[in-house]
This record gives structure tokens, C-alpha cells and sequence, in this order.
């Protein structure tokens, strides 16, 4: 906890209403790591910030996802929210053991290899397609693009509706909805957030619907169809967990690989000799994403309720407290990565120990689709287009989790 013979206003504080942090929360976290590990900020959370704590957290089978809150917790505004939070079946991210166990069993026999293997070719084949539109648009004198919305935005979406064996006819109404609906894994959303979520719920709900109903009148070779017929042991999921878990493919699967892609790509322009190294030598693509992931996590915390008395870090933690763990801190802790912590290496031999995709049982199921997903469109963009560069510095979205640029003016070049 913090020492009380600090200096309150020099102390390191994590606050996520500081437009600093959030531009650059690193230096934050280096503070934190050092002066004041296991810290309670002034809204009176608890957040760790090291390797070491991090994990634990994540990996005590005695904690719990869920938040407890009472109605009094929640702003007026969003409380809109939370009513419809608890009038559906939760998705597997708000659900504790046996009810997460279950759910993820089933889910895990459609996340096969032979699946993400048979994306593989899918996702070249969206990004190459993407490129040569570039390529073409770069020829013509049109050489600067929004690197999020032109080519980040795009990608993980046209992937995971493919992967649904969903109609591409409604990639961009169903990617509106999505969007909005993403804002809600944010702790504090403004009023017109709120609106455009529920908004973006309600026709994603009704979409979804049809979608599955679909599938089960025309079932094909593809992921909703694999979950409206997975049985493990003669358990199916019902229509309202097919609905929460096709949902959550859409709304926790895409943003989050927005972020690697735009993270990852905005890391290597500000480290020419990693870009190069990128550009120029193949056999770094099975590292890549990892230590992208690793240096600037798209997921920057993760929280869980403690449901036993428990010390980390030297610090008694009672029964019932929440604890946030920082992954972006710990992702650069040097007391478990070494004196490289904060150095960006895309041959880091054991960057796929970062701690982006969690830990213990939650896991992200998507991760390895994710790796891949990040892994073709960086290596195929900058081998592409070896001249890429910043045409002005990025904006950031300002999220306390979901950490990415918002807007990142790139230009191409002539591409290769």
C-alpha cells in the first residue's frame, strides 16, 4: 500500500481520468512499479502493477470476474446499461466457474487448429485484397491513409464475419454496432456512448438472432455453425448463451485487434531498426506478435474480486476487495523481463509470456487467432509498402482498457 511518508503530491498516482496517462501510462507505471506496487489510488481501487502480483491475481482459482456492485455504484446515465446487463445471460467474461468451465469447454472444441489454420488463408487473402487497393490508391497520387480506419479497422471485422460464414453485405451495419457495443467494456462511458450502445445492442441482438436461426436451417463449414452444433458430453449451449457468446466474438474480438494492429505498426515506425529488421527477415513473424503485444498492450488491465484473504505483494489483501492488475506494467516489468523490459525486440525468444491475453482460467480464448490476425497484417503491410512512415503523430482513444490510436496518419509510398 503507499507510504505514508510520501510526499502525496509527488507520489505516483494511477488515474485513469488524467488525459496524461492515458496518451503514455508507461512512465505511470515504471513509478508505480518501484515506489508503490500494490497501490490504492484516490477512487479508492487497488492495482498491481508487477509481473509477479499480476499473475498471482490472475491464476488464484479463488477470485471471482464478477463486480458486485450495487445500483448506487452506477452513474444515472449508465444504469440504462447495467438494467440491460442483468436482463441477459452474461458472456463467458462475466462468468465464474462452474458456469465459465462449462461454457468454455464448448466453446474450446470450435477453436480448434484445423480452424484457425483454415482462417490462416482467409486473413492473407482479406489483407492482400486490402493492400492492392492501397497499392492502387498509393499509384494514383492518393498516398496517405488513416493506417486505423483504412486498414486496422478493417481486418479483424472482415475475419471474424467470415469466420461466422456471415453475409459481407452487412459488414458495415453490423461493424457500426460493434463498435458501439465495445465502448461498454469501459468502466465510465458520456451519455451519448450509453445511447449508441444500447442502440447498437438492440440491432446486433435482432441480427444475431436471424443469424443463428439461419444457421441452424442451413448449417455450413463455419464457426456459428460449429456453435449452434457443438455437445460436449450431451450439453449444448441454449439460445441465449449462443447469442452472448457470438456477440462477444464480435464485440471483444475485433477492437482488441485493432489495437494490435495500430499499436504494433505505430511501435515499429518509431523503431526503424525493428522495422527493418521486420521488413527484411521472415523468421521473426513466429516472435512478432507476441512482443507487439508485449510492448503496448490493446488490454491494459484486468480485474478480479478476491474471494479469500490473501498477501500479495507483502500486502494483506482482505476477502471481497477488487484488485485491477495493470498488463500493460506488467508486460514491461524488469524484475521478470530484464534489463529489456521497456526496449522493443521482435525476436524476444519469450515475449509470448506477456500477460495482454490474461491469465488462468479467462485466458482469452481468441488468442491465438488474434496472434495471427496481428502477425499477417503488420509483416504484410510494412514488406508491402517498405517506405511506410508517420505523415503526422497518432491520437489516442483515451480508453482506460481498450488502449489504441484513434486516428494515425500514415503515408505509403510506392509499394514493392
Amino acid at each position: 500500500m503507499s507510504d505514508p511518508s510520501v510526499n502525496e503530491e509527488t507520489a505516483p498516482s494511477w488515474n485513469p481520468f488524467d488525459p496524461e496517462f492515458l496518451l503514455d501510462p508507461y512512465p505511470t507505471y515504471t513509478r508505480l512499479r518501484d515506489e508503490d506496487p500494490v497501490h490504492r489510488n484516490p477512487l479508492g481501487i487497488l492495482i498491481v502493477s508487477r509481473y509477479d502480483d499480476a499473475h498471482q491475481v490472475l491464476r488464484d482459482p479463488h477470485t471471482s470476474v464478477r463486480r458486485f456492485e450495487s445500483s448506487a455504484d452506477t452513474p444515472e446515465h449508465m444504469q440504462v446499461l447495467r438494467n440491460r446487463g442483468e436482463e441477459r445471460t452474461p458472456s463467458i467474461l462475466g462468468l465464474d466457474p462452474p458456469d465459465h468451465t462449462r461454457l468454455r469447454k464448448l466453446v474450446q472444441r470450435t477453436f480448434t487448429p484445423r480452424s484457425i489454420a483454415r482462417m490462416r488463408e482467409r486473413t492473407t487473402t482479406i489483407v492482400d485484397e486490402l493492400l492492392d487497393n492501397l497499392s492502387t490508391r498509393s499509384r494514383e497520387g492518393d498516398d496517405e491513409i488513416d493506417l486505423i480506419a483504412d486498414y486496422a479497422f478493417v481486418i479483424p471485422f472482415a475475419v471474424i464475419h467470415a469466420m461466422l460464414g456471415l453475409p459481407t453485405a452487412d459488414v458495415e451495419r453490423v461493424r457500426s454496432w460493434s463498435h458501439a457495443l465495445t465502448q461498454t467494456l469501459e468502466p465510465y462511458l458520456t451519455p451519448e456512448q450509453v445511447d449508441a450502445a444500447v442502440d447498437g445492442g438492440t440491432h446486433m441482438e435482432a441480427y444475431l438472432r436471424d443469424a443463428i436461426a439461419w444457421k441452424r436451417r442451413e448449417p455450413a463449414e463455419d464457426l456459428l455453425t460449429d456453435l449452434v452444433q457443438v455437445e460436449e458430453e450431451g450439453d449444448r449451449m441454449d439460445e441465449e448463451e449462443l447469442l452472448a457468446m457470438t456477440s462477444l466474438l464480435f464485440v471483444a474480438g475485433h477492437e482488441t485487434t485493432v489495437n494490435l494492429i495500430g499499436n504494433g505498426t505505430h511501435a515499429l515506425l518509431r523503431h526503424p531498426d525493428q522495422l527493418a529488421q521486420v521488413r527484411d527477415d521472415e523468421s521473426v513473424d513466429e516472435t512478432l506478435a507476441d512482443e507487439l503485444l508485449r510492448y503496448d498492450s490493446p488490454v491494459q488491465t484486468s480485474g478480479r474480486r478476491m474471494m479469500h484473504d490473501v498477501e500479495i505483494g507483502g500486502v494483506e489483501v482482505p476477502s471481497g476487495e477488487m484488485v485491477l492488475t495493470a498488463l500493460g506494467s506488467a508486460n514491461r516489468d524488469p524484475r521478470f523481463w530484464g534489463d529489456t523490459a521497456g526496449q522493443l525486440d521482435v525476436t524476444r525468444a519469450d515475449a509470448n509470456r506477456h500477460m495482454s491475453f490474461g491469465s488462468g482460467v479467462h485466458h482469452c480464448l481468441g488468442a491465438a487467432l488474434a496472434r495471427m490476425e496481428g502477425e499477417i497484417a503488420v509483416t504484410r503491410l510494412v514488406r508491402r509498402f517498405p517506405d511506410l512512415a508517420l505523415a503526422a503523430e497518432p491520437t489516442y482513444n483515451a480508453r482506460i482498457i481498450l488502449r489504441g490510436r484513434e486516428a494515425m496518419p500514415v503515408a505509403l509510398g510506392q509499394p514493392a
